[in-house]
C-alpha cells in the first residue's frame, strides 16, 4: 500500500510540517519536498469529496498513556490539519464520522466526556465565525441531532445556519449518524410525501431517494479513508460511497499525517480511471431506467382515464407526465429544505432575520 510505505518513510523525514500556531485554523508550514510532492500529485485527478472514519482515538490514548479526553481533543485538532492539506490539493468537501448513533451505547462516563468535548469544540468554532467566513468554510451537520442534549443541538444548528452561505469549502460533520438511519429517514420522508398527496408512488425512484438524504446537496464520495487498520465501513456513507476508492490506513487517527494523506491520494489516482468508468456506465443505465419507468407510469395513468379502445401511447402523453413528475419532485424537495431550515432555526432559537 502506497500510504503505508510513505507513512513508514515519515520516520526519516519531516512528516507534517511545523505548525505555526495552536489555533485550529493554523497554517501548516510545508517542507520543500512536501511542496514539491503537492505539485506532483496535483497534476493528476483528485477527489472532490473525501470521507473520513476517524478511528483509533481510544487506542491512541492507551498507547500514549493519556486520557481519552486528551486523545479526542488531539483528534479534533487533526481535522484542522486535514483541512489545510485539502486546501493545498483544492479538495472542496470533507465529511468526518464524528459521532455514530452506535456511540450512544457507550458507558455514561465516556458519553459525557464526548458531549463535553463536543460542546467545547463547537462553541470554539462559533467564536471563530469570522475565520470561518473569511475562509469561506461551510459547516454542515448530517445526522439525527435531536438525539443530543439540547445545548449541543442548539450549537450545531447555529453553526450550520451561520455558515450556510459560505461556498469555498464544506466540512460535513456526521453526528448521531449511521447510513441505515439516514436511508430510513429518506424513505420516511418519501412515504410522508405520498400520504400527504405531495408525491405519487410512481415518483419514488433512486434519484428521489438520493435527494432525500442528508447529503443531497453534496457531491458523491470519491474517496473514503478509515484509519486504525480496521477494514470495515461501520455503517458510514454506504449509499454515497458506492463508487468510492476505499483506503484503510494502518495508523491511529491522531497520528494520521501529511504522508499518509498523500499516499491515500496516490492510491486514489491509481484506482480512479476504473471507478470513473463504472460511474460513467451507471449513469446512462439509471437515466434509461428512469425514463422507462416514467413512460410506463404515464401509459398506466392514461389508460385508467380513458376507455380501452382509446388507450394509446404517444410521446406527448409521456412528455406531459414527465413534466408533472419533475414539478412535483422539485416542489417536494424544496419543501423538505424549507422544513430542515425551519427546524434548525427552532433549535438555534434564531428568527428568520437572524439566520
Amino acid at each position: 500500500k502506497i500510504h503505508e510505505k510513505l507513512g513508514e518513510a515519515v520516520v526519516s523525514t519531516q512528516s507534517t510540517g511545523e505548525i505555526m500556531s495552536e489555533d485550529w485554523f493554523k497554517r501548516v508550514e510545508y517542507t520543500w519536498f512536501q511542496s514539491f510532492m503537492i505539485k506532483c500529485v496535483r497534476t493528476g485527478r483528485l477527489p472532490k469529496h473525501i470521507a473520513f472514519i476517524m478511528d483509533g482515538n481510544r487506542r491512541f490514548a492507551k498507547v500514549k498513556e493519556i486520557t481519552r479526553s486528551e486523545s479526542y481533543a488531539m483528534g479534533f485538532e487533526k481535522i484542522g490539519e486535514i483541512l489545510d492539506h485539502c486546501e493545498m490539493f483544492d479538495i472542496k468537501v470533507v465529511s468526518v464520522y464524528a459521532f455514530s448513533i452506535e456511540n450512544f451505547k457507550r458507558s455514561e462516563e465516556e458519553r459525557n466526556e464526548l458531549f463535553t468535548l463536543m460542546s467545547e469544540k463547537m462553541n470554539y468554532l462559533l467564536t471563530k465565525m469570522d475565520k470561518l467566513n473569511e475562509k469561506g468554510i461551510r459547516i454542515k451537520v448530517s445526522g439525527n441531532i435531536s438525539l443530543f442534549p439540547a445545548h449541543i443541538t442548539k450549537t450545531l444548528a447555529q453553526l450550520e445556519l451561520q455558515t450556510m452561505s459560505n461556498s469555498e469549502f464544506c466540512l460535513n460533520l456526521c453526528l448521531a449518524y449511521t447510513s441505515r438511519d439516514e436511508m430510513t429517514n429518506s424513505v420516511r420522508c418519501l412515504t410522508k410525501g405520498v400520504l400527504e398527496g405531495k408525491l405519487k408512488v410512481d415518483d419514488i425512484n433512486e434519484t428521489m431517494l438520493d435527494r432525500c438524504l442528508y447529503t443531497e446537496d453534496l457531491p458523491p464520495v470519491d474517496m473514503l479513508v478509515r484509519t486504525s487498520g480496521e477494514v470495515r465501513l461501520s455503517d458510514y456513507m454506504m449509499w454515497q460511497a458506492n463508487f468510492a476508492a476505499l483506503q484503510f490506513v494502518r495508523v491511529l487517527w491522531p497520528d494520521f499525517g501529511f504522508w499518509h494523506f498523500v499516499g491515500a491520494l496516490l492510491d486514489y489516482q491509481r484506482q480512479e480511471p476504473k471507478l470513473r468508468e463504472y460511474r460513467s456506465n451507471y449513469k446512462p443505465f439509471l437515466d434509461k431506467m428512469s425514463q422507462a419507468e416514467l413512460k410506463m407510469s404515464a401509459h398506466l395513468e392514461h389508460c385508467s382515464l380513458t376507455s380501452h379502445e382509446a388507450c394509446t401511447m404517444n410521446s406527448e402523453i409521456t412528455a406531459a407526465y414527465t413534466r408533472a413528475h419533475c414539478l412535483r419532485s422539485e416542489k417536494f424537495i424544496s419543501g423538505l429544505k424549507s422544513e430542515r431550515h425551519a427546524y434548525l432555526e427552532s433549535c438555534a432559537e434564531l428568527s428568520s432575520a437572524g439566520a
